[in-house]
């Protein structure tokens, strides 16, 4: 793990790049993260972030890491920067050889800052081409929502981005429903009514995601969880991806078709509705 400039990385609130070789994050993905954005210095919807990161721990029966630590750890990487994007990462600890998790073993804490990404107020203004990625999603009830360390099938798909000019992959799952992009939550728009693939086999479930079907209740958008195919996808009026770093960015293109779609009404309501109320 290699550190970029100015970037910080704390292990166990020490700073270091070092992670031992039997930490169970690293053998078998036994464990959890969260991705946060920073502005002035203020972590952006972090009561959502901690419910998640405690329900993920809660499922995986992961030691609960301390809260006040955490934001102490946060506060260290953050350091002089107004804006950032920080990555908390909670494994399981060492466990040696085995599937079987140690009684034992003691949680390990990495808490990292990154820089903010370039380019992305320009594609929550312009927009994004996407692709739909060969590669499906695995099916797990007991995993689906949870923001888990396993991430191969969105490496996978992640790699097709290759083969179109594409900023983002769609993923299906192995029954051919829509479920999500590989870092970001779908919507869909059609004659005015909301739609959200439904998470109940795979996917993660989004601090942006539960946001906007909170406020598209308050707009009276009446937002559904679907399943979601191909054919539904191509027949919507508007369509956009979003997560807690890139708040909303609305898909202008499908690739490898060249289907295109116009920056819709509700997309730009949703996306005022979350920057007004301080939510990116």
């Amino acid at each position: 793990m290699h550190a970029e400039p100015r970037d910080m990385i704390l292990v166990n609130g020490v700073q270091s790049a070092d992670v031992s070789a039997l930490d169970r994050g690293l053998a078998y993905g036994d464990g959890l993260f969260e991705t946060l954005a920073v502005v002035d210095k203020k972590i952006l919807n972090w009561p959502r972030h901690i419910d998640r990161l405690r329900r993920g721990c809660s499922t995986l029966d992961i030691p609960q890491p301390d809260i006040n630590t955490l934001e102490e750890e946060i506060d260290r990487v953050i350091g002089g920067f107004n804006r950032s994007v920080v990555k908390v990462i909670v494994t399981r600890g060492n466990g040696g050889r085995g599937y079987t998790p140690s009684a034992i073993s003691k949680a390990t804490r990495i808490v990292c800052r990154y820089e903010w990404p370039e380019g992305y107020v320009d594609r929550e203004e312009s927009g994004i081409a996407v692709c739909i990625a060969e590669h499906r999603l695995s099916c797990n009830s007991q995993l689906a929502g949870l923001k888990h360390l396993n991430r191969l099938d969105q490496v996978l798909a992640s790699i097709e981005l290759d083969q179109f000019d594409a900023d983002e992959a769609l993923m299906l799952d192995t029954r051919d429903f829509v479920i999500e992009a590989t870092r970001c939550n779908l919507f869909v728009v059609r004659e005015g009514q909301l739609y959200t693939p439904n998470l109940e086999l795979c996917g993660v479930a989004g601090v942006m995601r539960s946001l906007i079907l909170e406020i598209s209740e308050d707009l009276r958008l009446n937002p559904q969880e679907i399943h979601l195919s191909i054919e539904e996808l191509f027949k919507a009026d508007e369509i956009f991806l979003c997560n807690a770093i890139a708040g909303i960015w609305p898909i202008i293109e499908i690739s490898p078709s060249q289907h295109r779609l116009p920056i819709g009404e509700t997309t730009r309501v949703l996306q005022g509705a979350i920057d007004s109320r301080g939510y990116h």
